[in-house]
């Protein structure tokens, strides 16, 4: 019997279309034969209480942060709230001269209140502020001690002043306080020390249109508190 050929006909592979882009990289033959994986097949495993410390070690971390930036702010606010608030603080006060040894209410008599460590851009007339010559409104002269802190003002029938400054609780803001008689006369500019004087035509020219030949007091305070109640000026 003749045996019968078999077929030497090779069955024709068929493979699904896979696109260039989700294809994997085939596994490549290493020099061994071994096929390698490509590294970016690899899988990294880590155990589920890893990543769940992880995540709590974060929440920790900014949970601090927080509380560390309130107690921060906290403790600035407290330590600063004395320093950093502002007030108006109240002078009040009277002046008085004596006449045939008796002391008589200065009515009409000019307070200053003159701020240390601030000065005006422009020197203001003194005239404007002498006790004969004193303007209660318009008066740019107090407009401008006004606007650096201070005042300017005229006693009252009784001698009376009341006036408000400026002023940083804690650490405080210096005042000279001049107080120009209406009534008595005597003293002229020659007798001021160099440090009034300079002081004064800080703020006024000419100083001989604000004192003239006038009883005056020179004194220096610290605004501290929300009001303060001096003894009587005697002039």
């Amino acid at each position: 019997m003749t045996p019968q050929p078999t077929s030497t006909q090779t069955p024709v592979e068929t493979r699904a279309a896979v696109s260039d882009v989700d294809a994997p990289e085939p596994a490549q033959p290493n020099d061994s034969g071994e096929a390698v994986v490509p590294l970016w097949l690899e899988t990294i495993t880590l155990p589920r209480w890893v990543v769940y410390a992880q995540a709590g070690l974060l929440g920790l971390v900014g949970v601090a942060f927080f509380l560390f930036g309130i107690i921060v702010g906290h403790l600035s606010t407290d330590r600063n709230a004395e320093v950093n608030a502002t007030f108006d603080c109240q002078v009040a006060g009277s002046v008085a001269f004596r006449l045939d040894g008796d002391l008589r209410a200065d009515e009409g008599a000019v307070v200053f209140l003159l701020p240390v460590a601030k000065t005006p851009d422009k020197r203001a007339e003194g005239r404007l502020v002498n006790p004969d010559t004193f303007k209660e409104v318009d008066n740019i002269a107090i407009d401008r001690i006004n606007e650096l802190g201070g005042a300017v003002v005229r006693a009252n029938g009784n001698g009376q002043f009341n006036v408000i400054v400026d002023a940083n609780y804690g650490n405080g803001i210096e005042y000279y306080l001049l107080a120009v008689s209406k009534h008595k006369r005597g003293v002229d500019t020659e007798q001021m020390t160099k440090e009034q004087y300079a002081m004064i035509s800080t703020f006024f020219a000419p100083v001989e249109d604000v004192i003239e030949d006038r009883s005056y007091v020179w004194l220096k305070l610290t605004a501290t508190e929300e009001r303060l109640d001096l003894p009587e000026i005697e002039l």
